[in-house]
């Protein structure tokens, strides 16, 4: 039996009863080449016995269970099943447009034998013709590090990545945190390769209570080394300048919530100049921040 053209994983936490609506939705596919991963991050429902229910005729289905340790660690706990030569995310309180593998394969049948793209981006939206996110250039190889801070307006879209690529990044994990954005594997592609956006939805959603979402920056400074992480790798030289300093600034407020004294962000810091120029300031956000959040 050949590999399955996409690997579609969904990382899942007491999500089981709209696990149902996600499943009838790649029930829906007008193109069937496709694998689902569903890994249960330890929930407390009962999401990987729904799942472990459902009907593998069209599309073969892996259940994984794990402990819960948040949604980075579900999807590096995929690696080891993922077989499609592309990979995409789907949560599982979202859905997939009827067309949206085939517009997948349409996309990256273009784009395929252009080793400088590393993904291919669809917009995500309320509906398909109600886009979450405004790109200017559609269809042509851009930066990703540069783009998504500058151009890109709303910055939740439908990436699918070469699974190679996702492979090669794990997410890096943080005893005792639970979050870090998927910018992680995102900023980490961007240093070798470019992003093409496709002007169209395939991906529909609707931030519930509780999502990560809309946990939004109380969740971030929870979860301060994973917040550090990202500054890093958005205060590379390849962004610009104004973008380096803002991520300077947020990795040195990050650090004080992690415990670090000044001394050591400067230590451990790569960009010594530009965080020695952010730390009073970051210093100033921390503080304002722990007021207003309590943390």
């Amino acid at each position: 039996m050949s590999n399955p053209y996409l690997s579609i994983i969904t990382p899942t936490y007491n999500r089981g009863h709209l696990l149902i609506i996600c499943y009838e939705s790649l029930l829906r596919q007008t193109d069937l080449d496709f694998e689902w991963i569903v890994v249960d991050d330890g929930s407390m429902d009962r999401s990987a016995d729904i799942a472990e229910a459902f009907d593998t005729a069209l599309f073969p289905i892996t259940v994984i269970r794990k402990e819960n340790g948040g949604k980075h660690t579900a999807l590096n706990a995929a690696h080891l099943y993922i077989h499609g030569k592309y990979v995409l995310i789907l949560d599982s309180d979202d859905l997939l447009t009827e067309d949206a593998v085939s517009s997948i394969r349409e996309a990256w049948d273009r784009w395929e034998s252009y080793s400088d793209v590393g993904i291919v981006t669809f917009l995500k939206g309320s509906a398909f013709d109600n886009p979450n996110c405004e790109v200017s250039d559609y269809d042509t190889p851009v930066d990703i590090l540069r783009y998504r801070r500058t151009v890109h307006y709303g910055s939740d879209c439908c990436e699918v990545i070469r699974s190679e690529l996702f492979l090669k990044y794990p997410f890096p994990e943080y005893a005792g945190e639970r979050f870090i954005s998927e910018c992680a594997l995102w900023n980490r592609v961007s240093l070798t390769h470019k992003c093409v956006y496709i002007n169209k939805v395939i991906y529909l959603f609707e931030y519930l209570e509780g999502g990560l979402t809309k946990s939004g920056r109380k969740l971030r400074i929870s979860n301060p080394r994973g917040g550090m992480y990202i500054c890093d790798l958005r205060m590379h030289p390849k962004n610009y300048l104004i973008q380096r300093l803002k991520y300077g600034l947020l990795y040195c407020c990050y650090g004080f919530f992690a415990g670090c004294s000044a001394g050591k962000i400067l230590v451990q810091m790569r960009y010594k100049m530009l965080t020695a120029f952010c730390l009073c300031p970051g210093y100033v956000l921390y503080r304002f921040w722990k007021r207003k959040y309590g943390n």
